[in-house]
C-alpha cells in the first residue's frame, strides 16, 4: 500500500530543477545539495511508486511521461505553496494593498463582476480597484507596475514581458430577427451572410480584433456590410431590428424583443477574454484568482491558456520549457494573443 505521507515539496522540486536545468548536476547546485542527495531522492521516489520519472543518458535525463505527469502537477502544488504563504505573510504584517485591475471596452460586464466577486471571497479582506483604459495603455499600465493586471479582449499587440492567461472563451453568433427567414436555419451557411452580417464594436476600439475578424470573414467567403462604427450594444441591436443587416454577438447576449440568434454553419469563432500580468512580484490576491480559474477551468475542460513571455535559459545553456498548455491547431479562435 502507497504511504502518501512519502511524497513531499522536496521531491517536487528536487524533479522540476532537474527537468529544468538537464543534469543532475546542475539541479543540484540550483537546490544548493549534493548530486548523490538529490540522485537517492528521486530514486526513492521512482521506488514509492514502482516507476521511473527519468531517462538517464550520457549526456543528461529528461523525464519520463511518469515524470511529465508528476511534475504538471508538482509544478501547481509548488506555486500554491508560495502563494499561500504570501497571503499568510501579507495578513501577518498588513500589507495588503488594494488589488488594481484593469479591463478594456470589450470585457464583458458579467465577467468583470465575476472577477471582482471572486476575489473578495477568497481574499475577503482585500478591496478591489477596477479601472478601464484603452487595451495598449492597460499592457503600458501593467508592465509598468501600476497595475496589477488587466482584463482585455485578444488579440493584444503583446508586450514580451506580460503574461497573457485566458480565462474565457464564448462562441460568436449571428444576431437577427425571430421573423428572419434565416432564423428557420440551426445553422446559417456562409452564402447567406456575405453582404448582411456587419462589424460594428471592433473597428472602433479594438482594431487588432477588426483586423482578425476580416481575416476569418475572408476565410469563409462572407464580404462583411459596411457598417459606422459603434460600441452602443443597444444600438447594434436596434439596427438588426430595423432590418439593416445582422450582427455578430457573444452567445448568450441579452437581447431586444424579437430578436434571436444562431451559429454559423462550419466555423466556431470564439471571442476570448484574457487576464494580462507580469510573470513575477503578483499581488497575493491575484496569484489565489488564478489559481481559482484555472481550477474552474479545469473542471470545464480547461480553457486555461497561460502563455509566458520567453523562453529562459537554464545554467547549463539549455532553454527551460514554459509552464504552458499550448492550444490545439483546431481553435478558431477570434482574439488569439499574438
Amino acid at each position: 500500500m502507497i504511504d502518501y505521507d512519502q511524497l513531499e515539496f522536496r521531491h517536487l522540486k528536487y524533479l522540476q530543477a532537474i527537468a529544468e536545468e538537464g543534469t543532475i548536476t546542475a539541479a543540484a547546485t540550483r537546490v544548493h545539495i549534493t548530486q548523490s542527495a538529490i540522485s537517492t531522492q528521486i530514486k526513492q521516489l521512482e521506488e514509492l511508486f514502482d516507476v521511473e520519472l527519468l531517462h538517464r543518458e550520457r549526456d543528461g535525463v529528461s523525464l519520463t511521461p511518469h515524470g511529465e505527469i508528476l511534475l504538471a502537477y508538482g509544478r501547481d502544488l509548488l506555486q500554491g505553496r508560495v502563494d499561500v504563504v504570501d497571503m499568510l505573510n501579507a495578513l501577518r504584517t498588513g500589507d495588503i494593498t488594494a488589488l488594481k485591475l484593469g479591463f478594456s471596452a470589450l470585457v464583458d460586464k458579467k465577467t468583470l463582476d465575476t472577477i471582482i466577486s471572486t476575489t473578495r471571497r477568497i481574499f475577503p479582506y482585500c478591496e478591489v480597484q477596477a479601472d478601464g483604459d484603452e487595451i495598449e495603455d492597460l499592457e503600458t499600465r501593467v508592465g509598468s507596475g501600476e497595475l496589477d493586471g488587466a482584463l482585455v479582449t485578444l488579440p493584444i499587440e503583446h508586450n514580451s514581458d506580460l503574461m497573457t492567461c485566458t480565462i474565457e472563451k464564448v462562441l460568436l453568433v449571428v444576431c437577427m430577427r425571430t421573423d428572419d427567414p434565416l432564423a428557420a436555419h440551426e445553422t446559417i451557411p456562409t452564402h447567406l451572410l456575405t453582404g448582411k452580417l456587419g462589424i460594428y464594436q471592433y473597428q472602433k476600439v479594438h482594431r487588432a480584433a477588426y483586423v482578425r475578424l476580416l481575416e476569418l470573414f475572408k476565410s469563409v467567403g462572407i464580404e462583411p456590410r459596411p457598417t459606422k462604427p459603434t460600441t452602443n450594444r443597444e444600438h447594434i441591436q436596434w439596427t438588426v431590428m430595423e432590418r439593416q443587416g445582422y450582427a455578430l454577438v457573444r452567445e448568450g447576449t441579452r437581447l431586444m424583443p424579437g430578436l434571436t440568434t444562431r451559429p454559423i454553419h462550419g466555423v466556431e469563432w470564439t471571442i476570448d477574454t484574457a487576464l494580462i500580468l507580469r510573470p513575477s512580484s503578483h499581488h497575493p490576491a491575484l496569484a489565489m484568482l488564478l489559481r481559482e480559474f484555472r481550477k474552474r477551468a479545469n473542471d470545464l475542460g480547461s480553457i486555461w491558456v497561460p502563455q509566458l513571455p520567453q523562453y529562459q535559459a537554464g545554467s547549463n545553456g539549455k532553454k527551460k520549457p514554459k509552464s504552458v498548455k499550448a492550444k490545439g491547431d483546431h481553435s478558431l479562435s477570434l482574439f488569439e494573443a499574438s
